[in-house]
């Protein structure tokens, strides 16, 4: 059970970092933001992106990337910000988001904390008195804090879709830890085997029967065919496998179950398990 308690302090840690910036921002504009650690050498980093923006990315309103933010004054051993300072990070970060409102038009694609630094990504129309404007912020306002500010031109976006915005591995693990990280904190002991289910849709019947063929012929079970209505996808279908819940084997098997589905012309809609309580020994299921 160590790596599964280390998963969800990472989970956690994640949440911390982006809990302020969620609620200060999403309701400037439609957001989907979400959070997922990565690793630069030999140190963690919180990335939180709006996954929404990928819809319309490039945007070519907004040419220009300004990347800026605060160094913090007290980091852990692998550069993450104290919880204490986290609050007062943000202020500065909302600072910035202000002054830079006042100057042009921007979008907000991302934050990344690393190395003790949190720095804000935002595309923008004009960059005209940007530096100054924020060199001024941080003189007049936040003298005791260190700042990151890089101002480029990226018509292309790429910043944001090749390194904010998560790769379809990631992506994979991202699913995947919502779900085991809901199961531990509501007490899932996740050392019993249980039936865990997939679900997927396809636009085709020759496309969910050739599905069908390799999944059954991959050891899982059908347990129902059924369409839902005004969809591009609506021929869908549940199947389940018997075992056990284990972080590294979930990835690699919701991976493969990915990948196939998409070769297929199939969309994947995640998974589930009936939940098991530590102390549970009568088997009694509760779905969760």
């Amino acid at each position: 059970m160590a790596h599964f308690r280390k998963y969800l302090h990472i989970a956690t840690l994640a949440f911390l970092l982006s809990c302020s910036l969620h609620s200060t921002n999403t309701s400037a504009q439609t957001e989907l933001w979400d959070t997922y650690m990565s690793r630069f050498g030999d140190r963690p980093a919180s990335i939180l992106v709006d996954m929404g923006l990928i819809l319309t990315a490039p945007d070519v309103r907004y040419p220009y990337l300004v990347i800026t933010g605060p160094k913090a004054l007290h980091s852990d051993k692998n550069g993450i910000p104290v919880k204490e300072e986290i609050a007062s990070l943000e202020d500065i970060l909302d600072a910035t988001g202000n002054f830079l409102t006042g100057l042009t038009a921007k979008k907000l694609a991302g934050t990344l904390t690393y190395n003790g630094q949190r720095n804000n990504y935002y595309y923008v129309r004009d960059t005209m008195g940007i530096r100054n404007a924020i060199m001024r912020m941080y003189t007049r306002n936040f003298k005791d804090y260190k700042f990151a500010l890089t101002i480029k031109y990226d018509p292309q976006w790429l910043m944001y879709r090749t390194f904010l915005y998560p790769s379809n591995e990631t992506q994979n693990w991202m699913d995947n830890n919502k779900v085991i990280t809901q199961m531990l904190q509501n007490g899932d002991s996740l050392t019993k085997p249980r039936n865990i289910t997939f679900a997927a849709c396809f636009n085709a019947d020759s496309s969910r029967n050739a599905f069908t063929i390799f999944i059954t012929n991959s050891g899982y079970t059908v347990d129902k065919d059924h369409t839902v209505k005004n969809t591009d996808y609506p021929l869908c279908m549940l199947f389940h496998k018997y075992g056990y819940i284990k972080k590294d084997s979930i990835n690699i098997i919701t991976d493969e179950i990915r990948n196939n589905i998409k070769v297929h012309n199939g969309i994947y809609n995640g998974w589930n398990a009936p939940f098991k309580q530590l102390t549970d020994t009568t088997g009694t299921k509760a779905t969760h």
